[in-house]
């Protein structure tokens, strides 16, 4: 059963419903589900639902008859929040994955650098990444490759969600190629730092991390001061804020809700904390310098995702947690004020392997650490990656 790539609902084969796409002309009506879930005014045309009578096993309805009952070519939407579905989505099976964090965490650099090494792994596997639709291909060129890989600067933040243009609005869905005789898609989605920090994550646009498979939180070593201290003559000068990554990670419960999603603890920019290693005389200089830790190794590439290895950096980066005063984000993680436990993984990551200057990548360019980890402890429990 595939899921919605935008709230992320499971697509029961007992509900169908279709509606006719803008360009088709006829008559529009403003539709209140796919504005509440969008954050912003939305339209549709003619709705046509199906639903599974009481003691009927077949096949639902094909294409041919929504487009009779609705006179035009009929495209097929989300029942929940009426997302145009992608042609042949519901015959495949969606792993979707959200990323939450405070302000400036480093989440778009991390989604740019991330579909790139994807791209890479699935070549080893033999398979194609490719953007699901057109949309998502324009909005990861505009929001994402041409800010970073072409003008070589740094990403602008997420918009909050209801000052995005519409490329933002679009959930970036890529084909990942078919395993196990089923077509994959892998579908990924950010929400604004601000939004993370203040928003009201009770409504419609945020109910997506109740229902996805994988979130992604993310947690900047840089907000820990005695860090910046020993590292200010070694680093180019950062811009830091944000918001408490404690609140974010409460709010973040709040947004999950009853789900069962699998949460990744993400220590991210964790080039800042390797460039420790040259601080004469300090004690994360020698945390940082014991060759043969797994925070120290990236082992992300290979054949199969190694678990064992996950389950050691798991540890690790639990004690790392604690020595960045992060202990109470190992609580709130281990022992949840709700009381259900989520499964959950710890991991280090590194978009750009060399901290910034100012709003301009480094002149060494771009060496990624680990970023694909996070996504194969999901994705491997499918047995896919």
């Amino acid at each position: 059963m595939s899921k919605c790539p935008r709230c992320f609902t499971a697509l029961s084969p007992n509900h169908h419903l279709w509606t006719l796409p803008a360009q088709s002309g006829g008559t529009r009506y403003r539709d209140e589900v796919a504005t509440a879930y969008s954050g912003a005014p939305a339209d549709c045309g003619p709705l046509y639902t199906w639903s599974r009578s009481p003691g009927y096993n077949g096949p639902p309805p094909p294409l041919s008859e929504a487009n009779r009952a609705l006179q035009g070519a009929a495209v097929e939407i989300c029942p929940m929040c009426h997302f145009t579905l992608p042609e042949g989505w519901r015959d495949g099976h969606a792993i979707c994955i959200a990323l939450a964090g405070a302000r400036a965490t480093g989440k778009s650099l991390y989604i740019a650098v991330l579909v790139k090494q994807l791209e890479l792994l699935c070549e080893r596997f033999g398979v194609s990444m490719q953007p699901v639709n057109r949309g998502t291909a324009q909005a990861y060129a505009a929001n994402f490759e041409t800010p970073f890989y072409v003008q070589r600067g740094l990403i602008p933040p997420t918009p909050t969600v209801h000052t995005q243009t519409p490329d933002y609005r679009e959930p970036l869905m890529f084909s990942i190629g078919t395993w196990h005789g089923v077509r994959r898609f892998l579908v990924l989605r950010d929400v604004a730092g601000e939004d993370m920090e203040s928003g009201d994550l009770h409504a419609p646009p945020f109910r997506f991390f109740s229902h996805a498979d994988g979130v992604f939180f993310m947690f900047d070593p840089l907000r820990v001061k005695t860090i910046r201290d020993q590292l200010h003559d070694l680093l180019p000068a950062q811009v830091v804020s944000g918001g408490d990554p404690r609140s974010v990670l409460a709010n973040l419960f709040t947004a999950i809700g009853p789900g069962q999603p699998k949460l990744a603890v993400i220590l991210s920019k964790f080039d800042v904390l390797r460039a420790l290693r040259d601080v004469e005389g300090s004690e994360w200089g020698l945390i940082m310098s014991n060759g043969g830790a797994a925070y120290l190794r990236d082992t992300s590439d290979g054949q199969h995702y190694d678990d064992v290895d996950g389950q050691l950096l798991h540890e690790e980066v639990r004690s790392l947690l604690i020595r960045l005063h992060g202990g109470s984000i190992v609580a709130a993680v281990e022992n949840p004020p709700a009381g259900m436990r989520l499964p959950s993984r710890n991991f280090v990551v590194s978009a750009l392997g060399h901290a910034p200057s100012g709003n301009r990548l480094h002149a060494r360019g771009i060496a990624p650490f680990r970023c694909v980890d996070p996504v194969r402890w999901v994705t491997s429990s499918f047995g896919v990656l």
